[in-house]
């Protein structure tokens, strides 16, 4: 994924991002915390800021909120105005460009302070003194790397790449394990496996139910406990959000969105919602926009964070094929196919680098009916007009199969199309009910296996 440039590192623009970075990854926290020091940071405030962080960071190992980060340094007004200012003003690095660049600043503070002690040096001391000072920056600057290598060397960086691990596996602890589908066949299948950081998309014909597949991982997510980001890129705001809300509680969309469900159900619905603990947010891009790119994605939940001081756990986009990628290349028709195979490449990145499971819709290429219609036909990575190209990004590809007697049944056929870490299995049936906005109807679904 695209990230922002920065031009210089000892600038304070570099510094207000690189805090706010710390708190939103701990994995970057850490390398703070064990690679700079107080001499490292230019003035009073932001060394208290850093030592606010560093305390924490020492004593919980995870980061910490803008809360906990206001109280840490309450009596101190500077630290407190770039605080401020980093939460209104400051942009969040990418992971492995921000290693990159505090690697850089490490090394241009500390040749600043070699060389200031290269001056004195030979003020008083004499060339002899003053060269010893530079030749140690020169080895130091040659060995110092926070960032991997072409080459390793395993013997030497033994111990810290241990500490390197410890410290991400922790992090990794920290965010609770996504394992589940909320589709019985599925999760069986998946035993387990932690779904964060990786992708998966539901590919369909239209009106099979892609989007009510998406939504239902989005409504049981949230039920389950975990934070849920929505972005839509076709339909109405209000669509999306109706029927999300009609999906929490398994009432009548048409009944909600049109305001003629009785009161005393609203109260009891609304006393249900209370004991959620999860949080579901929609983004809602304008109709017809189609322009999105996977930058505005990457921004989204930047400015999500940043606005609600909450990390999203689970990332939906409905749907994958109206975006564009973050190159800010223009394709024209015969470079659709590079363009949507670049948007999952970029996503799958932006799972990894956000540690989040992103879901996304996808339209498939079938419009034969006839075929269509066979229910011995299901689709596969080669109804998308990339073929294989695009499921390569992809860590599942989930077919909706349904028939026109299948519609009218209200049942439908899942054909896992790949799978990168469990048995792609048989196909198999569920139950829908999209009237009250379910897409796995699990008591029908059991009587249907029953009886076949």
């Amino acid at each position: 994924m695209a990230s922002k440039t920065v031009n210089n590192v000892l600038s304070e623009e570099f510094l207000m991002d690189l805090f706010k970075t710390c708190m939103d990854d701990a994995y970057v926290l850490s390398i703070v915390y064990q690679h700079v020091k107080s001499e490292h940071l230019p003035d009073r405030d932001s060394i208290a800021l850093f030592k606010a962080l560093k305390r924490y960071y020492g004593q919980y190992k995870k980061v910490p909120s803008y809360s906990a980060m206001r109280e840490a340094v309450s009596e101190n007004r500077g630290a407190i105005n770039l605080l401020n200012d980093i939460y209104d003003n400051a942009g969040g690095l990418e992971v492995n460009e921000c290693v990159h660049l505090i690697e850089e600043y490490l090394k241009r503070v500390t040749f600043q302070k070699a060389y200031k002690e290269a001056g004195d040096a030979y003020n008083k001391e004499g060339y002899e003194q003053a060269s010893k000072v530079l030749n140690n920056y020169v080895e130091w600057e040659r060995s110092f790397s926070l960032t991997d290598a072409e080459f390793t060397d395993v013997v030497s960086t033994f111990k810290e790449r241990f500490y390197r691990n410890q410290t991400q596996a922790s992090s990794q602890k920290n965010a609770r394990p996504i394992t589940r589908f909320y589709i019985d066949e599925l999760d069986v299948r998946n035993e387990g496996q932690n779904l964060r950081t990786q992708l998966t998309c539901f590919l369909a014909a239209t009106g099979v139910g892609k989007t009510h597949a998406a939504r239902w991982i989005g409504r049981n997510a949230c039920l389950d406990g975990l934070n849920v980001l929505h972005f839509q890129l076709e339909g109405s705001r209000a669509e999306v959000e109706n029927a999300y809300s009609a999906s929490l509680v398994l009432c009548n969309t048409f009944k909600y969105e049109t305001g003629t469900i009785r009161e005393s159900e609203i109260e009891r619905m609304a006393k249900e919602l209370e004991d959620v603990s999860g949080k579901l947010f929609v983004r809602s891009y304008p109709k017809f926009n189609c322009q999105v790119s996977t930058l505005d994605i990457q921004e989204g939940i930047a400015e999500f964070k940043k606005k609600y001081g909450i990390q999203p756990d689970v990332i939906i986009i409905d749907s994958m094929d109206l975006l564009t990628d973050a190159s800010g290349r223009k394709y024209g028709e015969n470079g659709e196919r590079h363009k949507r195979i670049a948007v999952a490449n970029d996503l799958k990145d932006l799972a990894a680098d956000e540690n989040v499971w992103i879901v996304v819709t996808y339209q498939s290429t079938v419009e034969n009916q006839e075929w269509i219609n066979d229910e011995k036909n299901v689709l596969t990575e080669y109804n998308t007009a990339e073929a294989k190209g695009l499921a390569r990004p992809l860590t599942h590809l989930i077919t909706l199969n349904q028939s026109s007697n299948e519609r009218k049944e209200h049942v439908l056929r899942i054909n896992v199309a790949k799978s990168r870490f469990f048995e792609k299995g048989d196909v198999f049936k569920i139950a829908t009910d999209y009237r009250h906005e379910r897409f796995y109807d699990r008591e029908r679904t059991l009587n249907i296996n029953k009886t076949q």
